[in-house]
């Protein structure tokens, strides 16, 4: 078609061309403009048309002389490399990555740091282990009745201190309770206990109504527990192990047994003295706890008015070492316990009857719906005996 068109237009430049011949200068020099412009025009197209006409041309030719359409071929760019050329006859010097020094002295610390809190983890549960404190947990549950808050609070501060061996001050327990609550019992319990898993003579069981008996030879009562105390201390601290002295009856010590204890309190002691247990069972502000359980049905909230009235009695209770455990009043179900406890162990048949009959006989307070012994378990011993 793009022939056929060139053509045309050639025989029509032709004829216009002759035409102007014939017809003279006159319409020549009219159409001269004209016709120069369509001869550019043509000369330009048919230059276009060949140049495509052979490109065509030269893709369709084949080795068996047949013509067919190519697909024409695009060219790859090439892409530059990204690393830098060096000359032949110069060294390659990478630049070397920056180190800091202190990423190995950082990594030793980290593992210095991990053994240690390994190591502290593993002491912890050695200790913990050595006194067996799961076990002495369940004894205190089982034979001691109506006092879980301090039977919790007594352990909770046990697990504290017994986890490690170095301590800042000794951890005095002072555990404070009406007539027939249980301190006595339990003392005789974490006695038998902590003679069980430590050598017998760490665990000191002291009875003032035993051991000091007369008032008149309190100055000498209190220099013997002195060098008690000082002895087995530094068998104790030979041997890596905690002490432990039960002190029972302490509302009956003189002033002067009390001052030598409140001297073991002190923090300014050398480290053996402050690797210590101490556990005072005593009546001593049973009025306050009394009080306070009535109105309250529990013993929580008792401590502040409990170390209110000890700090008059002596400044031994006002040491930060003392912690105070006030003990509560037992209930009639903790009675008939204590009952069926003490005639199984004398023989009788527990009968319930029997029992509740003798639980009647005892006096009570009435608080809020509910009837708590005014002497505890004290008379049970007796009115079982009389079976």
């Amino acid at each position: 078609m793009v022939d056929c068109e060139g053509v045309s237009m050639d025989t029509q430049v032709e004829k216009e061309r002759g035409d102007e011949e014939k017809e003279g200068g006159k319409s020549a020099s009219i159409l001269s403009p004209q016709l120069k412009a369509m001869i550019r025009i043509k000369k330009k197209y048919l230059k276009k048309s060949n140049s495509v006409r052979l490109a065509h041309n030269t893709n369709s030719v084949v080795s068996d002389g047949s013509l067919h359409p190519k697909s024409p071929q695009t060219r790859k760019s090439k892409r530059r490399k990204s690393r830098v050329l060096f000359p032949n006859d110069t060294l390659i010097c990478k630049p070397k990555k920056e180190c800091s020094r202190a990423n190995p002295f950082l990594l030793l610390f980290s593992l210095i740091v991990f053994i240690q809190v390994y190591n502290a983890i593993e002491n912890l549960d050695d200790h913990v282990l050595k006194y067996d404190l799961e076990g002495l947990e369940r004894s205190l549950h089982r034979e001691v009745f109506g006092q879980p808050e301090a039977l919790e609070e007594l352990m909770d501060h046990l697990n504290d201190y017994l986890s490690t061996y170095a301590h800042q001050k000794p951890l005095a327990l002072s555990l404070h309770g009406a007539c027939g609550v249980g301190k006595s019992h339990l003392g005789r319990l974490l006695a038998r206990h902590f003679r069980s898993v430590v050598e017998d003579k760490l665990v000191v069981h002291y009875l003032s109504k035993h051991h000091c008996p007369l008032q008149d030879a309190a100055r000498h009562c209190a220099s013997k527990l002195a060098q008690r105390i000082s002895e087995v201390v530094a068998r104790a601290e030979e041997e890596e192990q905690i002490p432990f002295f039960i002190l029972d009856d302490v509302e009956l010590m003189p002033p002067p047994l009390l001052d030598i204890l409140q001297t073991f309190l002190q923090t300014n002691q050398t480290n053996e003295f402050l690797n210590v247990v101490y556990v005072f069972l005593s009546s001593l502000g049973q009025r306050e706890i009394t009080t306070h359980v009535l109105q309250n049905s529990s013993t929580a909230g008792a401590y502040k008015p409990l170390r209110q009235a000890l700090s008059l009695i002596h400044p031994l209770w006002t040491e930060p070492a003392v912690e105070l455990i006030p003990l509560s009043l037992l209930e009639r179900e903790h009675i008939i316990q204590c009952f069926l406890e003490e005639m199984t162990l004398e023989g009788f048949y527990p009968d319930l009857s029997n029992v509740e009959r003798l639980a009647d006989e005892l006096a009570y307070h009435t608080a809020a719906g509910r009837q708590y012994a005014k002497t505890g378990c004290k008379q049970v011993v007796g009115k079982v005996n009389l079976l």
